[in-house]
């Protein structure tokens, strides 16, 4: 996935990114090799679970094997595993059944990495998540409908009055429509903005754009109903919005004069050590919050931001924080790695990702810097060192045995991994990840691999990063005995 092109150069890199990351001119896997979008080859059926419906998550390797579900394609596992959780409860959604639709998207991507011989645990763990929330958390009720517009500015018009109404159900039947008559990407379109500034289901809306968008470009509904978690969080707290830049105001300014490269080291430089204030450590919510409260985001950023950004300039401005995302998780001790630097990196990389399909440019850059500010001023202890690499093992052993050593461990053997072996790092990385029951890990180690087309020349630091999560999880759920716990392992409160 690496390229010798200098991303810091010009606009063909975004091009290029969103070539490889197949959302050019049709649909593509994640590897680029032609396998069929999530739910765009064939019409979708709200219906279509039969399969996978009635699993009880305490049988599930029994019913895995008796339903035959090794004979059903990643497609169609996954597009049944989609009716399920396409249907969220109406009151008292949880993490899990946010986060669920982005597991399962995030899953499916990395799907076509796994090892053929993890495979079958690879899928059993996607199984386990549409069962656990089907027996837990689904059967919200049917998707309200409503009337189908005249045209697009009557339906953003509705969509616009909705929100701020705070309407779920009349949000969520809006989202619905709109996609129905207008397409997924017309969809993604239209909630970028209001997903970007969101504190509400904890800022993780655009993640969900992103991974849909990502996975093809129909025009099915079917696609949209994943979102619908996500336009009820929207919907509940339409005043819960980012606070900096003025309330995220994008007024024309005068065009920055700093090149790319200026830009790149600049932010860098800011993000390496921003004063510190009292660690807030909670919901996403809690910590961002808190992080605005400093007005470090203003500070270091709004003179910037209060300008016209070229796209190279944005491109660069990107890098520069999802390279803090990714010194975050390796420079930093295990204590919050899982939950939190975790989160740090999978939120602005979905916006940078929504970015680079020309979507709401320096919104989304705006957006990515009060995150990774709040990060590094509420949740971080220390300064990082932007040139940082860990030292070399003596005697490498292989990356599972790394990975079953400590994060450190395998970040090492990753980061100075001979470069014939990449394609295989990213095999394991994939499978052991893919094959642990964690939404968080898989959610990561998808936005990491994104990572390595829009950043190629940092291609270590980030398998890195994905290794040093990878390896927590390892250790706190051993391979030996994924089976026996998956299903008490999954916990969708």
């Amino acid at each position: 996935m690496t390229h010798s092109r200098d991303w810091r150069s010009s606009r063909l890199s975004r091009r290029q990114f969103l070539e490889s990351a197949g959302i050019a001119a049709s649909a593509a896997s994640f590897s680029g090799s032609g396998s069929r979008a999530l739910l765009g080859a064939e019409p979708a059926d709200p219906t279509n679970k039969h399969r996978l419906s009635g699993i009880s998550p305490k049988n599930l390797v029994d019913e895995y094997e008796s339903r035959n579900l090794d004979a059903v394609s990643d497609a169609e596992l996954c597009r049944q595993a989609a009716a399920i959780i396409s249907c969220p409860p109406t009151k008292g959604g949880s993490s899990f059944t946010l986060h669920a639709p982005l597991e399962l998207l995030a899953r499916y991507g990395l799907l076509a990495h796994v090892d053929p011989q993890e495979r079958t645990l690879a899928r059993l763990q996607l199984v386990a998540s549409a069962a656990s929330f089907e027996t837990s958390a689904g059967g919200g009720g049917a998707a309200p409908a409503m009337a189908a517009f005249a045209n697009p500015a009557d339906a953003r018009a509705e969509f616009t009055r909705l929100f701020q109404k705070g309407d779920a159900n009349g949000l969520e039947a809006v989202v619905l429509q709109f996609a129905a008559q207008y397409g997924t990407p017309s969809l993604v379109q239209l909630l970028t903005p209001a997903a970007l500034r969101t504190l509400s289901g904890a800022s993780h809306s655009h993640i969900g754009l992103w991974l849909l968008l990502r996975h093809g470009r129909t025009t099915d509904v079917g696609d949209a109903a994943l979102l619908r978690a996500a336009a009820r969080a929207l919907a509940g707290a339409p005043k819960d919005q980012l606070t900096s830049f003025s309330g995220m105001a994008m007024d024309p300014g005068k065009p920055l004069a700093q090149d790319p490269a200026r830009v790149e080291a600049d932010v860098l430089a800011k993000l390496a050590a921003p004063t510190r204030a009292k660690r807030a450590y909670g919901s996403m919510r809690t910590l961002i919050t808190a992080g605005e409260a400093t007005g470090n985001a203003n500070t270091l950023f709004g003179d910037f931001i209060r300008h016209d950004l070229s796209e190279e300039q944005i491109d660069a401005g990107f890098r520069a924080v999802l390279r803090t995302c990714a010194h975050n998780m390796l420079q930093h001790d295990t204590e919050f790695a899982k939950f939190g630097w975790s989160h740090c990196l999978t939120l602005p990389q979905a916006a940078c990702g929504l970015s680079s399909c020309n979507i709401n440019r320096k919104l989304a850059l705006a957006a990515a810097l009060v995150w990774i500010t709040a990060y590094r001023s509420v949740l971080s202890d220390r300064d990082l060192d932007m040139n940082w690499a860990p030292a070399k093992l003596k005697s490498p052993p292989s990356l599972k045995e790394a990975l079953q050593t400590s994060p450190t461990a395998a970040a090492a053997r990753v980061w100075h991994a001979d470069p014939e072996e990449l394609p295989q790092v990213k095999q394991t990385l994939a499978s052991q990840a893919s094959m642990r029951t964690d939404q968080h890990l898989v959610k990561y180690t998808r936005a990491c691999f994104d990572m390595l087309s829009f950043d190629p020349r940092h291609e270590r630091l980030y398998l890195a990063a994905a290794a040093h999560l990878c390896a927590v999880w390892v250790k706190e759920q051993p391979e030996a005995k994924i089976k026996e716990s998956m299903s008490k392992d999954r916990k969708p409160k």
